[in-house]
Parts: C-alpha cells; sequence; structure tokens
C-alpha cells in the first residue's frame, strides 16, 4: 500500500471505530452519515486486504490486523495534530480545548480543586478529564492519543515522554481531636499498636508505608482498607483509628497531625506529557498553570 494513494481521513475513521465499536456512534463522533462511515470502512479494508472490524452481539470487533495497527496510527495522528497545533494562536479566554489526565485519588484530590478554581476565572470553555490509569499502561495511553498529562511518583522511564518535578511533599499521621491515647505527641510504639486505616486502590499487596516498615522489621495494626484517601479523613475524625496520608490532605480535616516516628521519604509529585507536545502552545500554557499551582499552595 503506497501512503500517497490512500486518503489520510480513513486513518481518522479507523481511530474512532476502534474507539466506538459502533458504525452509528461513529457517525456521531465525526459528525457524518452512517453510510459515509461505511463507505470509508469498506476503503479501510481494501487499503490494509482485511476486514479490521467484524461485527459480533452488535459490537464492531477489530480484527488481529487492526489491534496489531492501532496504536502506531494513534500515535502517528497524535504527532500530525502536534504539527498543525504547535505554531498556533492560543487564547485561554475563547479556548474549547479538552484536557485529559491520569491521576490516582490523591493527585486529583489537591490539583482538581485549585485548578478547576483557576480555570472558571481564566479560562472557563476548557474541558477536564480524569482517569485513573495503571502506571504500565501510561506510554501506550499516551502513544494512543488518549492522555495529555499524568500526574505520578518519578518512577516512569519513557523515552517519548517528558517529566517535570512539582514538588514534594511529605507523609503525616492525622488522629482525631480528642484521641484518649494520644495526648499532642505520637511515639512509634503508640504508631504501631494503634489501629490504622490504610488508603490503596488494590484489593490485596501491601502499599508504600508497609512495605517500608517491613524494611525495619516492622508492621502496623490495619483495622480498614479504603480505596480512595479522601474518604480516610472523616473516617478518621469519628474513630480512634490512625490515617498516614500525604501532608497536603491532612490539613483540611480537622485532625491532629503528627510527624511521622520513623523516616520515610518525601512523596514526590512529577508532571509527565508527550515529549512531541512539548511546544504546543496550549499545552505549554497548562503546564505552566499546573507548575504555577504546585508552587503556590504545595505545604512545606
Amino acid at each position: 500500500m503506497q501512503l500517497n494513494k490512500v486518503d489520510l481521513n480513513l486513518f481518522i475513521v479507523f481511530d474512532v471505530i476502534y474507539r466506538e465499536r459502533n458504525l452509528t456512534k461513529a457517525a456521531e463522533a465525526l459528525f457524518i452519515t452512517q453510510p459515509a462511515v461505511s463507505n470509508s470502512l469498506s476503503r479501510l479494508r481494501n487499503a490494509f486486504n482485511d476486514k479490521l472490524f467484524v461485527r459480533q452481539s452488535g459490537n464492531m470487533v477489530p480484527t488481529p490486523m487492526a489491534e496489531n495497527v492501532i496504536e502506531r496510527i494513534r500515535a502517528s495522528l497524535v504527532n500530525l495534530e502536534s504539527c498543525l497545533n504547535e505554531h498556533d494562536n492560543f487564547s485561554p479566554k475563547s479556548s474549547k480545548r479538552r484536557f485529559m489526565f491520569a491521576m490516582n485519588d490523591t493527585s486529583e484530590s489537591y490539583l482538581l480543586p485549585l485548578l478547576m478554581e483557576y480555570l472558571q476565572k481564566e479560562a472557563p470553555g476548557i474541558l477536564i478529564e480524569s482517569y485513573a490509569v495503571q502506571r504500565h499502561d501510561l506510554a501506550r495511553e499516551f502513544a494512543a492519543g488518549q492522555l495529555d498529562f499524568a500526574l505520578d511518583v518519578p518512577l516512569i522511564n519513557e523515552p517519548q515522554l517528558t517529566h517535570h518535578a512539582l514538588a514534594d511533599d511529605k507523609y503525616v499521621c492525622v488522629a482525631r481531636r480528642n484521641h484518649p491515647q494520644l495526648k499532642g505527641s505520637l511515639s512509634l510504639e503508640q504508631y504501631i499498636a494503634l489501629p490504622h486505616i490504610n488508603v490503596s486502590s488494590r484489593r490485596k499487596g501491601q502499599g508504600y508505608i508497609d512495605m517500608y516498615l517491613n524494611r525495619l522489621g516492622l508492621q502496623r495494626n490495619i483495622h480498614l482498607r479504603v480505596q480512595h484517601s479522601r474518604a480516610a479523613p472523616p473516617i478518621a475524625e469519628r474513630t480512634d483509628m490512625l490515617l498516614t496520608i500525604p501532608k497536603t490532605l491532612a490539613m483540611d480535616h480537622d485532625l491532629q497531625v503528627f510527624d511521622l516516628p520513623f523516616e520515610l521519604p518525601k512523596l514526590d509529585w512529577h508532571l509527565y506529557w508527550p515529549s512531541n507536545y512539548s511546544n504546543d502552545k496550549a499545552h505549554q500554557w497548562m503546564r505552566q498553570v499546573i507548575f504555577d499551582i504546585f508552587k503556590n499552595n504545595i505545604l512545606d
């Protein structure tokens, strides 16, 4: 197949059919008719000499050929879009741009209230979407054009991604104000003996804090496991359980805040984005907004 003999718009249709798994929905997403989508699919099938999508239970299921090429097609579309947008004038006040983030609930809870407050005043038309994406899937999601940014710890080593340190946060232990066993201080013995809330989205397995305690030959007394860090502080306010969370999330609640009675490395916040978007004007603007939020609001 020679590229100069193929309508490049067909690859956009390919991407949308793959995403929607339905020709009618693909047509709606592309603002064209279903017969036009069907015609484009027919031309794609001829170009690839493969069915690409087969109908099963009302859905258009990709063939092995389609699965094999989708990531490269999406990466190429992202590169083309980046080339087009790189030198465009960008006006935050009038932009309708959508930015897609990968964040866990901790970074989401910290960043989104501050970011949306800023956007409401300075860029009311900009749209934000936040998703939970496994770390091992980030590179693929970026390459497919499904993400603009990710907030994560500096454990991602992908040459096609650029990252920038935002700030570091420290873990603290919190407890309710009138805790019967804590009077202004927290010893290591108390930390180990008292019941804890453990924040983890996984069904089983140890988290960062418990792995570190195990290296010290210690184990804390976990009574409750919850999925989200925002759910845990209200529980700590009403019970005698302790909670270990980043300090940025501890300050919004009526809780006693204690330094941990053992050394725990700080929690680094890094922003990741596709390297080929580094010169995109809208991306540059959003990155600077995020940099400023962390510079001006993160706790020491």
